[in-house]
């Protein structure tokens, strides 16, 4: 009888789908424009598109790689962060046997309802310390700016050593001032990012607008550079964390055998 079953999983799937099997002509989604409509927009008179972005103009020559990419910043937020004890998220994970030993010896003689909230506290006392863990996926390992200078690539990772890649537009980039609480007006045109040598002066977050978390759309998302990483590029890492888009006309391609000459993307 396994065709039987086959068959009639076959008939669940079907009607738990949510794609109808033919097109109907009738049917419409909303806020779909009719041919007529689509017409009537196509040939009619449409205001064009205002550029607002300020756009920083470097003063050497940008060099690319062969993918057409510039590293600005990379660190390695896992390595740079305190993980297995990190003050104050990791004070509950230490009462932890305190919490355990309240619950097993009772030493006040609570009841049973009362002396079960030492063994709840001891259960739950680990969550900060993992939540702390957790967002430090949102700490960028790697940085870099794409030829044309209004995109950026945003490499980062979790605790397993995992690595995702997406991609953020410049001009949706807002600096936070230092308590992480507000934006720097004006997207911090007068903040001071850099110190005299020309590494980050503190650990720097960026709100983005528009943001891909491993597949998940996530808006008004931060993002966290830590002090601690390398800069390779100030003055253009400083501009793109400010909102200003990069004039990539001035640059050149590095085509030596001897950079990335391990990536698929080597002359032969």
């Amino acid at each position: 009888f396994t065709w039987v079953a086959d068959v009639l999983i076959m008939l669940i799937a079907t009607s738990f789908s949510t794609v109808s099997p033919y097109y109907e002509e009738h049917y419409q989604y909303i806020g779909n424009p009719s041919e007529e409509e689509f017409r009537k927009f196509m040939l009619g008179e449409r205001k064009a598109l205002v550029q607002d972005t300020t756009v920083f103009k470097p003063k050497e020559q940008i060099e690319f790689n062969r993918t057409g990419e510039l590293l600005l910043y990379e660190a390695e937020p896992f390595r740079l962060k305190d993980v297995l004890a990190p003050y104050p998220y990791a004070v509950w994970s230490w009462s932890m046997p305190s919490f355990l030993y309240m619950y097993f010896a009772n030493p006040f003689g609570l009841l049973w309802l009362q002396n079960d909230l030492f063994l709840l506290a001891g259960l739950w006392a680990w969550y900060p310390q993992v939540e702390y863990v957790f967002n430090l996926r949102y700490c960028i390992n790697r940085l870099w700016l794409l030829r044309g200078g209004k995109v950026l690539k945003v490499e980062h990772s979790n605790v397993t050593g995992y690595r995702w890649k997406s991609w953020i537009f410049i001009d949706e980039i807002n600096l936070l001032t230092e308590d992480k609480k507000r934006l720097e007006p004006e997207k911090g045109i007068n903040a001071t990012v850099l110190d005299e040598n020309k590494q980050l002066k503190a650990e720097t977050h960026i709100q983005v607008d528009n943001f891909v978390d491993v597949g998940r759309n996530m808006q008004n998302h931060v993002l966290v550079l830590c002090k601690d990483g390398q800069v390779h590029s100030p003055e253009i890492l400083e501009a793109v964390l400010k909102g200003f888009e990069v004039d990539t006309s001035n640059f050149r391609i590095n085509t030596l055998h001897t950079e990335r000459w391990l990536e698929p993307n080597t002359n032969s």
